[in-house]
């Protein structure tokens, strides 16, 4: 399984440069889903980097495209890669909650 969250992370990495460069179809939602089904292999303590990762690309990434000639492309790629984070991070606030939930009632 830990080869199908890598592959997951790998794809999502690719398809938010590609999508700098050309239109991709549903580029957010893939990116989502790919982030999710990465961030069913981290581990509890993998979630706040995440969760602290995506809010850093998602306020980040625009300001790229201050860099004249390439900022619009680079902000589209972290902006990317910020997409796939948020999915692992709402993958991860999942599974915590229902961790959370589990020991409550153990």
């Amino acid at each position: 399984m830990d080869k199908i969250y890598a592959a997951a992370r790998a794809i999502a990495v690719i398809y938010a440069i590609v999508g700098a460069f050309m239109p991709l179809p549903e580029s957010a939602l893939v990116l989502l889903v790919l982030g999710g089904v990465s961030a069913l292999g981290s581990g509890s303590e993998d979630n706040q980097r995440v969760l602290l990762t995506a809010v850093a690309l998602s306020i980040c990434a625009p300001l790229l495209m201050a860099i004249p000639s390439a900022g619009d492309k680079l902000a589209a790629i972290f902006g990317g890669f910020g997409t796939a984070y948020a999915g692992a991070a709402i993958v991860g606030i999942a599974m915590a909650l229902v961790a959370r939930v589990r020991s409550d009632w153990a």
